[in-house]
């Protein structure tokens, strides 16, 4: 209450400066023609952002400079129906609208095009840092369905980071800061302009976090982050309407984790059991070259082709180890005729890994596998009435070497009554392809104990299921977005989707390691396990199936506001809400009131950014989020009721700060403070892995940034 006090009278203080503070313009550009600014990623092409008939959002460079993050996912906060929460000092858990959790494995990712999602899990290794974020010129966002352009997986949405051009890091930067916590970082570029036609860069970031405190048993956690990673780009024009572009990129992240999962069971003179923590080890690296060349053929067709090879590496101690080399290719023409602007493309994956897994604890069959998917699409976009009216209508059919052949559609239709109003709505399907964990791993997922007139404890098995099938989506969104003034726009969006064959576990049976009355005993099980006959264990066994089903809400807003040209206001909110259904299946049924718990209904984020005068910024950033509950997946308290333990993760409301002071041209000095209004809080409990809980602190940096 006292630091919400101090926020409220920071801010009553702080007002009156604003009335008086030197207005220069906070941005190049008013909003109107920020709205206009153009976006890529919703049909591949170059399109005004009030020309679009998506719920997208914009994170542009000036945004991250500002927001005072240090890791990407931090920045998605600001985005309306994402949810980002920080699991310890390098990992997080981000989705779009519904179903977080460390593997999430419903959002699309892509750095200039290229995807980064693993295939191994379908989700995203956030602690690899795939780009600096100095590197990066925006962030197109792209929430519910793009699976059409983008090929199965972009379900509930698509995040596209688009790098800069080489044209604009010419010269040298250098970037420095430290603070509490251990935190560390440096950035530094060189870069140069050859000629009238070609440019390159090379730049590299370093991050460092010293081990963050556990909030479940005290002490530290395990999680210390060093992270580094380089980036190579060089673009050269052609001429007539040909240029080229190559990336390479090579990054490597360390770091470690805390589990409780090292059982020790001691069967007299009263049965029970005790878990260790482990403590593994986390190295994860990746080798990237991506190549892109676009022209413009004689006919008029644009076509842009690009293609790249990756090798990755992610080595946990006593865990997993996999080495896997990836091979994208990617060709996209465009042309328009009459009132149709066609847009077509191929795509290639080839995916190779090479695992070995530490059993019993988790395995994986078979020990080697490659992945391959092959897409082929159409959209044409048919303007029926110019500037007023348009419609759009897609498809896509990719074949899958995990789940066959699978069938993306969506249609749009796009009213701009108004230079300054549009409305859009939207119907799409989406499939979701079996990742290789889901099919091919099989994991100790949990620990219970049971009273059968002495305490029993129950391990919980899941095996993966070789025959699982693709999840879907289907859904319709409606939008609105209103130019009220050049200093103020508002984007609403609302949206239904109903998701069947989702995943889920399915009881396959029990086994016990001693003779009792109900449940067979399976010695030979047993021993996998290294439990001798007799041992007083039951272990409970599921598999992933398609047997869950259930219908996704929500309601989104953003809202952008200069009051004075020196002071922008930017407010993001999501309400959104996941009711599954109730088969009668016990086991299916528990999953789905699991995945509604685990679900925050409320998101808010709320930015004000002020140019203090010509030399001076002052940012604040305010956001929160609702509480919500986690299975609790170790429970050694024994349960008389047989229902299972929930952890609650309160609901929150944090400040970040950044004051910036720029000396000269070349050389600006800046503060940062973050997570600020508690002494320290939890934003995740595992939802697979039964790690440690980490505490978020306040932490505070200075930074120094020089340009020469």
């Amino acid at each position: 209450m006292k630091r919400t006090s101090l926020w409220l009278s920071l801010l009553t203080a702080l007002a009156p400066g604003y009335l008086q503070a030197i207005e220069d313009p906070l941005l190049d550009l008013s909003l109107e023609e920020l709205v206009r600014t153009d976006v890529t990623s919703v049909s591949r092409k170059s399109q005004s952002l009030t020309d679009v008939p998506a719920a997208a959002f914009v994170i542009s460079s000036e945004d991250i400079r500002r927001s005072g993050a240090r890791a990407l996912p931090d920045l998605l906060r600001m985005v309306p129906g994402l949810q980002v929460a920080q699991i310890d000092n390098g990992r997080y858990a981000v989705t779009s609208r519904s179903f977080n959790g460390r593997f999430a494995n419903k959002l699309q990712v892509l750095v200039d095009g290229r995807s980064i999602y693993h295939p191994l899990f379908a989700g995203v290794l956030w602690e690899l840092d795939p780009i600096p974020l100095e590197d990066i010129e925006r962030i197109e966002v792209i929430r519910g369905a793009g699976a059409v352009m983008w090929g199965a997986n972009a379900v509930n949405g698509l995040i596209n980071i688009i790098s800069k051009s080489t044209r604009n890091q010419t010269g040298g930067t250098v970037s420095v800061g430290g603070g509490t916590q251990g935190n560390a970082m440096l950035y530094a570029r060189i870069g140069q302009t050859l000629d009238n036609d070609a440019s390159w860069k090379l730049s590299t970031q370093v991050r460092h976090a010293d081990a963050s405190r556990r909030d479940d048993f005290g002490g530290r956690s395990n999680d210390a982050l060093d992270n580094a990673v380089v980036d190579f780009r060089f673009d050269k024009s052609l001429g007539n309407g040909r240029d080229f572009s190559i990336w390479a990129n090579a990054s490597r992240s360390s770091t470690g984790d805390l589990w409780r999962t090292q059982p020790t069971f001691t069967p007299f003179p009263t049965p029970s059991i005790s878990l260790a923590d482990q403590r593994p080890d986390q190295i994860l690296d990746s080798q990237s070259l991506v190549g892109r060349y676009r022209w413009i053929g004689d006919s008029g067709i644009e076509s842009t082709l690009q293609g790249s090879i990756t090798r990755s590496g992610i080595d946990i101690t006593a865990f997993i180890k996999e080495n896997r080399t990836t091979y994208d290719l990617d060709y996209q023409g465009r042309y328009a005729i009459g009132a149709h602007d066609l847009t077509w493309g191929l795509n290639h994956r080839s995916s190779n890994d090479e695992m070995s897994t530490n059993e019993p604890y988790v395995a994986i069959a078979p020990k080697s596998y490659t992945q391959q998917n092959t897409g082929i699409f159409l959209h044409d976009d048919w303007t029926l009435l110019p500037d007023t009216l348009k419609v759009g209508i897609g498809g896509r059919a990719d074949l899958t070497s995990r789940n066959g052949t699978n069938y993306s559609a969506n249609a749009t239709l796009l009213w701009t009554p108004t230079r300054t109003d549009s409305a859009w709505i939207k119907l799409a399907q989406a499939p979701r392809t079996a990742a290789r964990a889901e099919k091919d791993v099989s994991i100790l997922a949990g620990v219970t104990v049971v009273n059968m007139g002495v305490n029993i404890p129950v391990i919980t098995y899941v095996d993966g299921d070789n025959k699982l099938g693709p999840e879907m989506s289907r859904g319709v969104e409606l939008g609105y977005r209103k130019q009220f003034s050049s200093t103020l726009n508002a984007d609403l969006t609302a949206y239904r989707y109903r998701l069947t064959d989702l995943r889920s576990g399915t009881s396959s049976g029990a086994f016990a390691c001693f003779p009792n009355t109900t449940i067979p005993v399976d010695y030979a099980r047993c021993g996998y396990f290294g439990l001798p006959p007799g041992m007083p264990v039951i272990f409970n066994l599921s598999q992933t199936s398609n047997g869950a089903a259930g219908w996704n809400d929500g309601v989104e807003l953003a809202v952008d506001w200069l009051p004075l040209p020196s002071w922008r206001l930017q407010l993001s909110y999501a309400w959104s809400r996941l009711r599954m259904d109730r088969s009668g299946n016990p086991t299916v049924d528990a999953d789905s009131q699991i995945a509604e718990r685990a679900h925050p209904r409320h998101v808010a984020s709320l930015r004000s950014q002020w140019n203090v005068s010509s030399n001076q910024q002052l940012d604040l950033w305010l956001r929160g989020s609702s509480a919500y509950d986690r299975l609790r997946l170790i429970e050694l308290t024994p349960s008389t009721t047989g229902t299972p333990t929930y952890d609650r993760i309160p609901a929150y409301l944090t400040l970040d700060l950044r004051y910036a002071y720029r000396w000269n041209k070349d050389l600006e000095l800046s503060l940062v403070g973050r997570n600020l209004l508690h002494n320290h809080r939890v934003e995740y409990v595992s939802d697979f892995i039964p790690t440690a809980r980490t505490q978020i602190s306040p932490t505070w940096m200075l930074f120094a940034n020089w340009k020469f």
